[in-house]
C-alpha cells in the first residue's frame, strides 16, 4: 500500500509518499521534481507498523499535506505574483529575526529585533529589500484605523479611574501612532490579521509580552539601514525607489482620513469594556 500526498503552499513545493508492506515502512520525501530521501523502518508488527504510519499521515494532513488520488500527476505550482512574494517575504523576516517568538515575551526587546532583522535583510539584494519596504508602507497604513488608535489609547494615554469608570486622554501622537503601529507589525503575521478584525485579539492567551514600551521607530528605516551595510553613503536609496516605482503605494505618514472618528473620554470602556479592564489592571500594577 502506497499514499502519496503534496504540500505546495506559498512557502513549499514538497512530496511525501508513504508505503507500507506487511511491518516495513518506507518514507519518501523532498521537493517536487527532485528524487529526495528515503527513509526505511522495520517495526516489530504489522499492527504497530500500521499504527505509527496513521499517525504520521495524520500529522502530514494536519501540516498541510494534501494526498494524491492513485493515478493522480503532481500539479503545477501556481506562480505567485510581486504582492504574494513581497508579503511572504516580509512576514518570514520578521518571524526569523525575532530571537524571543519561543521564548518568554516578557524578555522581548524591539530594539534588539530590529538588529537582528537588519542583519537578516543585509543579506537579501535590492529588489528584495524594496519590496520589503512596499510591504511595510502598505501595512503600517492597512493599521491606520480608528480601532488601531484607540488600542493606542489604551495602552499608553493617561486615564483615570473614579468607581469603576475609567475616563482616557484620547489625545494621540501622529509620529507616537506610526511607532505604535511598527511595535504591532512586529509581533508577526497572526498578531497583525487578528487586530485587523477584532482588537480584543489582544488578550488572547497565547500573547504575552511587556507593554511598558510599545514604540518601534527603528522599523521605518531598517530596509535602508539593511542595504547601507554593503552600500556606504547611500541614504534613503530603497524609501525613494519605493516611491519611484510605485507611486500609488500610500504613505504610512500621509494616510487618508480614518474609517471612523476616534472614542472620547469614557467611550473607550463602554466600546470595549474586557479590554479595558484588563489593560488598566495591568498597567495599574506595573
Amino acid at each position: 500500500m502506497t499514499r502519496r500526498f503534496i504540500n505546495q503552499d506559498s512557502t513549499s513545493n514538497k512530496f511525501w509518499n508513504i508505503t507500507v508492506e506487511n511491518k516495513i515502512q518506507t518514507i519518501a520525501f523532498g521537493k517536487v521534481g527532485t528524487k529526495g530521501r528515503e527513509l526505511v523502518k522495520e517495526f516489530s508488527s504489522d499492527a504497530e507498523c500500521d499504527l505509527e504510519t496513521h499517525k504520521l499521515i495524520h500529522q502530514k494532513t494536519k501540516s498541510g499535506y494534501i494526498e494524491l488520488g492513485k493515478d493522480d500527476d503532481i500539479p503545477d505550482k501556481a506562480e505567485l505574483s510581486e504582492d504574494e512574494t513581497a508579503d511572504i517575504f516580509f512576514w518570514e523576516s520578521i518571524k526569523k529575526s525575532n530571537k524571543y517568538r519561543n521564548a518568554n515575551w516578557q524578555e522581548y526587546d524591539a530594539d534588539e529585533h530590529i538588529e537582528s532583522l537588519t542583519e537578516l535583510l543585509s543579506k537579501s539584494g535590492k529588489q528584495r529589500l524594496i519590496l520589503f519596504e512596499k510591504c511595510l508602507q502598505e501595512k503600517l497604513h492597512e493599521l491606520y484605523k480608528a480601532e488601531i488608535a484607540e488600542l493606542n489609547i489604551i495602552l499608553e494615554n493617561d486615564f483615570k479611574n473614579e468607581n469603576g469608570v475609567i475616563t482616557f486622554d484620547e489625545s494621540l501622537s501622529g509620529d507616537g501612532f506610526i511607532y505604535f503601529r511598527c511595535w504591532l507589525l512586529l509581533k508577526g503575521k497572526d498578531f497583525f490579521e487578528g487586530l485587523k478584525t477584532d482588537i480584543n485579539t489582544f488578550l488572547s492567551p497565547d500573547i504575552d509580552f511587556n507593554i511598558g514600551n510599545c514604540w518601534a521607530e527603528g522599523l521605518l528605516y531598517v530596509a535602508d539601514e539593511a542595504y547601507s551595510i554593503n552600500h556606504e553613503d547611500q541614504e534613503d536609496v530603497i524609501r525613494d525607489a519605493v516611491s519611484e516605482l510605485y507611486p500609488d503605494t500610500i504613505h504610512y505618514d500621509d494616510p487618508e482620513e480614518m474609517n471612523r472618528d476616534i472614542e472620547q473620554g469614557q467611550g473607550f470602556q463602554k466600546r470595549y469594556p474586557k479590554l479595558v479592564e484588563e489593560i488598566v489592571s495591568i498597567r495599574t500594577n506595573q
